[in-house]
């Protein structure tokens, strides 16, 4: 079956389309900004490789990416070791993050084209830059190993990133925090952190409320089941128990001043 290439958005061609990388903070000073092309990227040497991990993800069969490595993209950025996670940031207002150690124990590459076969539906979200587990490697199956449409690559420190939610979290953190930062986090912020693709949890759902918890749960399953068209199937992610304690760690945070804001 003859496979086809998109790349790039629909408004803004990829040769045109610029991504930008921001070194670690130097003696608390935040680097500059670098623009990258795709042609820059892909400098740094490509390969054509599939990925079962991702048509798992999306219901897809031989979808193929051009990717180059993750890993020596840090060692070029942070050539000091000064940070330890990649955040992120994507031109939908998704956000994702990836410690640098898991970046190079499941080898994760950067997608800077893809193929897919014409018979499947692209959903908007999904254009490069784009995260990619290679075969073989046995990364968790987790959502932030999917995220896509990347415009900014910031190398930051974990400990800073998750501050404001580590103060409402406790100390061991409370059931469902992991859950949430694991899951939920990319779409909807909290306290300053995280993407807002989605709305706000605590604006929309009184998780104090029996009624308000009930039409979380029925808009998370309706929302993102593994029929949305969209392909936003977080569910496939997030087990009965897991959403059951999100809902509980939301609760609590709603009971907790809102005074501290993230920078990111």
């Amino acid at each position: 079956m003859a496979l086809v290439f998109f790349w790039g958005c629909a408004v803004v061609h990829a040769e045109e389309r610029a991504y930008k990388i921001i070194g670690p903070e130097i003696k608390g000073m935040e680097s500059e900004p670098s623009e990258w092309s795709r042609g820059r990227l892909e400098s740094l040497g490509t390969k054509e490789i599939p990925s079962a991990y991702f048509d798992k993800a999306l219901g897809y069969e031989g979808s193929k990416f051009q990717v180059i490595s993750l890993s020596r993209l840090v060692q070029r950025v942070d050539q000091r070791g000064l940070s330890d996670a990649v955040l992120l940031n994507c031109f939908d207002d998704y956000q994702g993050i990836l410690p640098i150690a898991d970046i190079k124990r499941y080898d994760i590459q950067l997608a800077t084209r893809i193929e897919i076969r014409p018979d499947y539906k692209k959903p908007d979200w999904l254009k490069p830059l784009l995260i990619i587990v290679p075969d073989e490697k046995k990364a968790p199956f987790q959502e932030r190993y999917l995220t896509a449409n990347i415009r900014e690559l910031r190398f930051v420190q974990l400990r800073a990133y998750y501050a404001p939610l580590l103060k409402l979290a406790g100390s061991p953190p409370r059931t469902g925090f992991s859950a949430f930062k694991d899951n939920c986090l990319f779409c909807h912020s909290l306290m300053g952190v995280g993407g807002n693709k989605g709305v706000q949890l605590l604006e929309n759902y009184d998780f104090s409320r029996t009624d308000g918890k009930k039409r979380f749960r029925q808009d998370f399953s309706g929302f993102h089941h593994k029929d949305n068209p969209d392909k936003q199937n977080v569910e496939q992610f997030v087990s009965e128990n897991q959403l059951e304690a999100i809902v509980e760690f939301l609760r609590r945070v709603k009971r907790a001043p809102l005074d501290t804001k993230n920078t990111y």
